[in-house]
C-alpha cells in the first residue's frame, strides 16, 4: 500500500511539475499578409521563421538579425503583388493558444525596412520606411500602439519606389531587459523581433534609397539599443536608419500608424561608448525635420523627447518577468 502510493505521489508531482513547463510567450512575429481586404492564409508570402517564433534575437550581429528566418536565403519563396503608392498590411501576434499581440510589458518602438530581393538582404541595401519610438505627450510606445491595432500594421508602398521585388522587414524591439549591454547577464539586452514578407512591387517610379547593412545597423551599446526602461529618462533614440524621404525635394515625412509624421532629427551615430539615456536635443513626435533636396540620409538618427515621471521603477521589473 505504501509503494502503491509513493507512485502515486510520484505521478501527481511529475504532472504538476510539467504542467509549469510552458513556452515562453509574449513575443511577436508576423502572421499574416494583407493586401486590398484580402487577408492571406498564415505563412503566405512570408519569410520563414525559425522554429521557435516566440524567441528573440540579441545578438546584433547576427544574420539572423534581418528576419529571424529558418533559411539564410531570405530571398527564396512567394511574392505578393502590390503597386507602388497602394498600401498592405502585416498582422503581428504572439505563438500560441492566445490572440494576444505582445506582453503589454514590452515596451519599445517598431520599425519597417526594405530592401531589394536581388541582395538577399546582404550588404547596405535596407532602407527605413515607417517607424514609432516613443510620444512623450502621451506616454506611447510604438508597442502600445502595434497592441491597439490589435497587431495591424499598415504599410504604405512609396510611390516613386521602383517596380521590382523587395523584402519587407517589420520589427519590434522589447527594451524591458535593455538596462544591461547583451551578454551581461543572462538575461541582458534588448530583445529584437524582426519578421520579413516578399513583395513584387508594379510602377513607374525611380527611386531605390541608399541603405545600411543589417548586421550591422545597430550595436549593442547605441542609445536605442542600450537603454534603462526603468528611469525617468529624458530621451529615447531610435536605432538605426531614419525613415528614408522619397520624392523630389526630400518628398513627404512619413507617418506612423497614429497618423502623426514620423519623428526624423538628423545626429551623429553613437559611438559603442554612448550612454543609454541621451540629451532631449530631437524633435518631439509629432513633428517632422526638413530635409535637402536630396532626400534625409538613412544614417541619420531620431531622437524622442520623453518625459519625466511617467515611466515605471525597478521594482516593476518582477511584474513583466512575471507576464512573460
Amino acid at each position: 500500500m505504501l509503494v502503491m502510493f509513493s507512485k502515486l505521489s510520484v505521478s501527481v508531482s511529475l504532472a504538476a511539475l510539467a504542467s509549469l513547463v510552458v513556452p515562453a510567450f509574449g513575443h511577436i512575429y508576423i502572421t499574416n499578409f494583407e493586401y486590398n481586404g484580402d487577408k492571406m492564409e498564415e505563412g503566405k508570402c512570408t519569410v520563414k521563421p525559425w522554429d521557435d517564433k516566440n524567441y528573440p534575437e540579441k545578438d546584433v550581429t547576427k544574420d539572423t538579425m534581418r528576419c529571424r528566418s529558418a533559411s539564410t536565403a531570405i530571398n527564396e519563396g512567394e511574392y505578393c503583388d502590390v503597386a507602388a503608392g497602394s498600401t498592405f498590411s502585416v498582422h503581428m501576434h504572439e505563438s500560441g493558444p492566445t490572440d494576444r499581440v505582445i506582453s503589454e510589458s514590452h515596451k519599445g518602438p517598431y520599425m519597417v525596412y526594405m530592401a531589394p530581393a536581388a541582395s538577399n538582404g546582404e550588404g547596405n541595401v535596407w532602407f527605413s520606411v515607417l517607424d514609432e519610438g516613443w510620444n512623450p505627450d502621451t506616454d506611447v510606445w510604438g508597442v502600445d500602439t502595434l497592441i491597439k491595432l490589435n497587431g495591424k500594421l499598415d504599410i504604405q508602398v512609396p510611390p516613386t519606389l521602383a517596380p521590382g521585388q523587395y523584402i519587407v522587414r517589420a520589427q519590434v524591439i522589447a527594451l524591458h531587459e535593455a538596462d544591461r549591454v547583451y551578454g551581461e547577464d543572462e538575461d541582458a539586452g534588448a530583445e529584437f523581433f524582426p519578421s520579413c514578407v516578399l513583395i513584387n512591387v508594379s510602377g513607374t517610379g525611380t527611386e531605390v534609397p541608399p541603405g545600411v547593412a543589417i548586421p550591422g545597423a545597430y550595436d549593442k551599446n547605441d542609445p536605442g539599443v542600450h537603454f534603462n526602461l526603468w528611469d525617468d529618462a529624458t530621451s529615447y533614440e531610435i536605432p538605426g536608419p531614419a525613415v528614408y524621404e522619397f520624392g523630389s525635394g526630400g518628398g513627404a515625412a512619413a507617418t506612423n500608424n497614429t497618423g502623426t509624421p514620423s519623428v526624423i532629427a538628423s545626429s551623429p551615430a553613437p559611438s559603442s561608448s554612448s550612454s543609454s539615456s541621451g540629451s532631449s536635443s530631437g524633435s518631439s513626435s509629432g513633428s517632422s525635420s526638413s530635409s535637402s533636396s536630396s532626400g534625409k540620409s538613412c544614417l541619420s538618427k531620431r531622437k524622442n523627447k520623453r518625459g519625466k515621471g511617467k515611466r515605471g521603477k525597478k521594482s516593476r521589473r518582477n511584474k513583466v518577468r512575471e507576464e512573460m
